[in-house]
């Protein structure tokens, strides 16, 4: 009886090779999420959670119920199809906000050190970034990092498209370009605002770009000459649209511009 001897197995594929291949998958589908909307459902929309009841022996001076009362108030909600590109507004803005230094010790400091955080803490899409960003202007007592809804966002997108938690990855990039801003409010006689920043969050995902609107708001105390996330309640979410369109307009976005 004649036999054959079986075939050796085939060598398994180089790991390097299943990698890339899980890696372009991954970005694929993290593509796919951002042109379906994710990106500006996650970077500005969201409820955020409670911010922490102050610390004992923090300042009475400071009015937290005030404080507390202008940060939780809802923002206007708008569909998630206003954060996608499309027609901007032929209205005239109602004024400009002239982004000062972020050591200015008004409101306008304030929108400018919540740009600047912004921007550092969303480039690469890499949520430890944010964590350092917000980190270095925290105040003690300020909302968790992990509670806000940039940060929630990144981790979630991330997790999305089964990409690492934190770290760059390749043929993965994100920028926030900051283009308008509002004050929502302030207390304590000006040491204390609500700011909220609007842009332009551009991804590049396996060479496929998406961009989309992102908004973000915080609460913001002066302490010293310097402007810094306050302790207690966070801001609530901000108003997410497409940078100037009817809908940012209308929202009480003005375009920024530095002095």
């Amino acid at each position: 009886m004649n036999t054959t001897a079986p075939a050796p197995d085939a060598p398994p594929a180089p790991r390097v090779r299943r990698r890339g291949g899980l890696l372009v998958a991954t970005l694929w589908v993290l593509a796919s999420l951002l042109l379906l909307g994710l990106v500006s459902l996650l970077l500005g929309l969201g409820a955020p959670g409670p911010g922490p009841a102050p610390a004992p022996g923090v300042d009475q001076s400071w009015d937290a119920a005030a404080e507390t009362a202008l940060a939780t108030r809802p923002m206007p909600r708008l569909p998630d199809a206003a954060a996608q590109p499309h027609t901007l507004s032929t209205r005239a803005p109602d004024g400009w906000i002239t982004v000062p230094a972020p050591s200015d010790g008004s409101p306008g400091g304030a929108l400018a050190r919540l740009t600047e955080f912004t921007r550092a803490g969303l480039l690469g899409a890499d949520p430890q970034a944010y964590e350092l960003a917000y980190g270095a202007v925290a105040e003690p007592g300020a909302p968790q990092v992990e509670s806000t809804v940039m940060h929630r966002g990144l981790t979630r997108i991330r997790a999305a498209a089964g990409l690492p938690r934190t770290g760059t990855v390749a043929d993965l990039s994100m920028t926030f370009t900051p283009l308008a801003g509002l004050v929502k409010g302030t207390a304590d006689g000006g040491r204390y605002a609500v700011v909220c920043v609007l842009g332009q969050v551009d991804v590049v995902a396996n060479g496929v770009p998406i961009s989309s609107g992102g908004a973000d708001c915080q609460a913001m105390r002066r302490v010293g000459d310097q402007w810094r996330i306050s302790p207690g309640a966070q801001a609530a979410a901000a108003t997410v649209a497409w940078p100037g369109s009817d809908e940012a307009l209308d929202a009480g976005y003005l375009p920024l511009r530095t002095s």
